[in-house]
This record gives C-alpha cells, sequence and structure tokens, in this order.
C-alpha cells in the first residue's frame, strides 16, 4: 500500500480520535502533526483545510456505518441482536477512555462548525435514526419491542439518550452509560 494511503489513512484516525475526545474546535492541525511527528505542511498535503478534514472523517464513518448494516452478519441478525449491535457502538466508544460519539460530538458543535462538516453531521445523524427506525419497526412488528408512539420518535430519543450518556459518563463513570443502555433494553422488552 502506497506510503501516502497511509499517512492519509493515520490522519483520519488521529483526527477521528480528537474529534471525539475534545471536538471540532478543541483541536487543530499542530495536535496531528505532533502526533506524526511532522510539520504542519505536511498534514496540509492531504486535507488542504480542516473543513476537508472534518468532513472525510465523517464521510469515512458514514462508510463504515453503510459497510457494516449492510453486511449480511448485521441483515440476517434479529431485531435485538441488531439492537445489542448498535448499542455496541456506543459501549465501545465508551470504552475508549471517555470519548464521545462522532456525531454527538459534532451536534454539540452545530452551529460553530464550517458548512460541509455541518452538511456531513446532519447526513450521519440522519442515517443512524433511520436504520435505528427501521429496526425498532422491524422488531415491534416481529412482537419483540413493545413502545409506544412511532418507531422514528422512538429512535431519536434512544439515540439522544445513547448520546447524552456518553456525555454524562465523562463526569458519572462507565456505570450510568450501562445503566441507561439496561434501561432502554428493558423497557423495549417489556
Amino acid at each position: 500500500m502506497p506510503r501516502s494511503t497511509n499517512t492519509q489513512r493515520t490522519i483520519l484516525d488521529l483526527a477521528e480520535s480528537l474529534l471525539q475526545d475534545k471536538g471540532y474546535n478543541g483541536f487543530s492541525y499542530a495536535h496531528i502533526a505532533t502526533e506524526l511527528g511532522v510539520k504542519n505542511a505536511a498534514v496540509h498535503y492531504h486535507f488542504p483545510t480542516k473543513e476537508a478534514l472534518g468532513a472525510a472523517v465523517i464521510q469515512r464513518y458514514r462508510d463504515r456505518f453503510k459497510l457494516w448494516t449492510n453486511n449480511a452478519r448485521v441483515k440476517d441478525l434479529s431485531p435485538e441482536e441488531k439492537l445489542d449491535w448498535f448499542f455496541s457502538i456506543y459501549t465501545n466508544t465508551r470504552a475508549d477512555h471517555g470519548k464521545v460519539c462522532l456525531a454527538g460530538s459534532l451536534e454539540t458543535e452545530f452551529n460553530s462548525l464550517p458548512d460541509t462538516v455541518r452538511e456531513q453531521t446532519r447526513a450521519l445523524t440522519a442515517e443512524l435514526l433511520a436504520w435505528l427506525e427501521d429496526t425498532l419497526k422491524e422488531g415491534r412488528d416481529a412482537g419483540a419491542f413493545h413502545f409506544n408512539g412511532e418507531p422514528a420518535d422512538k429512535a431519536s430519543l434512544i439515540l439522544a439518550s445513547l448520546q447524552g450518556a456518553l456525555q454524562m459518563a465523562r463526569a458519572m463513570g462507565t456505570k450510568k452509560f450501562h445503566a441507561v443502555v439496561t434501561q432502554h433494553k428493558q423497557d423495549l422488552l417489556a
């Protein structure tokens, strides 16, 4: 694999980690350059602007989410297993030293984001919600999930709750986050 591709992937990995840890406005190219042991110009070579880097990080995450959700192993899961898989995305994020989910981090700073990053953030959130809505509808139709209201509204409640629980866990610890996940499962399966 060409060195340039490896460097670009490393920059994207670092930027994603920084976005989840410090937020879009909390990091600069200097953070990435320092971690790589290069000058800022080397980062600019691959991503001319921070906006381009931010948009690329989100697009890559969106692409991964599409790959995961279109994977036969995920598609063939029961609604309960799909929900567990979705929750595991957030559990794995929390296990990563107090990071928050990418969408939640960006939504917190939404009003100060550049236009391209806002558009990517909207698209990512819409895709997460659409998948969760479909899973909730599938589960309710199969008699596995029980909840009042529309699947779209329940999906919004769950996603907002997971994002908020990751934020809260920074101050209150992982136990609070896991309590939120457990409560959602109990509510849906009741």
